[in-house]
C-alpha cells in the first residue's frame, strides 16, 4: 500500500471524527431542528458533521490531483505484449548485428500548464545511438533523447485536465565491440508538483 493511500485512510479514519466530535460539542446544529427527537440529537448532528467533513475533504483532494500532472514511461521489447512490471533487458550481441529495439509507452495525465514545458530525458552511453522514428516529440543531443511533452499533448484539448497516452519505438545501435546490455531510467527537466513514474 502507498504511503499516500495510508495518510487518506488515517485522516478519514481517524482525525476527521476527532475533528467532528470537537465542532459537535462546541455547537450542534441539530439542536436547533425541532423535528429531530433530543435522544437522537447528539447522533445527527455527528453525522452530519462527518457527511461535511468528508465532503470536505474529497473537495481538497480533487484540487490537488487536478494541480498536479503525472507521466509514467513503460518501456518494453515485444511490440506485442507490454508488461508494466516487467525490467526488459536491451541486449546488443554478434547474433543481433549489434541492433537492439526497445518499445515506449508514455502516458500524460493531470494539469496541462505543468505538462507543455517539461521533457522527458533519457541518458544513453557513448558506447551506442540511437536510430529515432520521425517524430517531431523526439530529438537526440548529446547522449541524451528527449521527448518535447508540448508536442505529445493534444491541441484540441481545453488545456486545463489532459489524459493522452502514445507508443513509439526506438531502436540502438552499439558502438563497440563488445556485448552490451542497459539499464533504462527515464527522468524530467521540470521541478514542482510533476511526478515522473517509471513503472516496476
Amino acid at each position: 500500500m502507498k504511503p499516500s493511500s495510508i495518510i487518506k485512510i488515517l485522516i478519514k479514519a481517524v482525525f476527521l471524527p476527532i475533528i467532528a466530535m470537537f465542532v459537535l460539542n462546541k455547537w450542534n446544529l441539530c439542536e436547533y431542528i425541532t423535528f429531530i427527537p433530543e435522544d437522537y440529537r447528539f447522533e445527527a448532528g455527528l453525522a452530519s458533521y462527518m457527511a461535511i467533513l468528508e465532503a470536505a475533504a474529497e473537495f481538497i483532494e480533487y484540487l490537488i490531483l487536478k494541480a498536479n500532472a503525472t507521466i509514467i514511461c513503460t518501456f518494453y521489447t515485444d511490440e506485442r505484449r507490454e508488461d508494466s512490471h516487467a525490467k526488459p533487458i536491451i541486449i546488443m550481441n554478434e547474433s543481433s548485428m549489434g541492433v537492439a529495439s526497445i518499445w515506449c509507452h508514455i502516458t500524460l495525465d493531470g494539469n496541462y500548464k505543468k505538462l507543455r514545458e517539461t521533457e522527458i530525458c533519457l541518458d544513453i552511453p557513448q558506447w551506442f545511438s540511437a536510430q529515432l522514428d520521425a517524430d517531431s516529440s523526439l530529438e537526440q543531443n548529446n547522449h541524451q533523447i528527449k521527448w518535447n511533452v508540448s508536442v505529445l499533448l493534444p491541441r484540441h484539448d481545453n488545456k486545463k485536465e489532459i489524459h493522452t497516452e502514445m507508443r513509439m519505438k526506438i531502436s540502438f545501435i552499439r558502438n563497440s565491440t563488445n556485448d552490451v546490455f542497459i539499464d533504462l531510467e527515464p527522468t524530467i527537466t521540470k521541478n514542482g508538483d510533476l511526478h515522473l513514474k517509471p513503472m516496476e
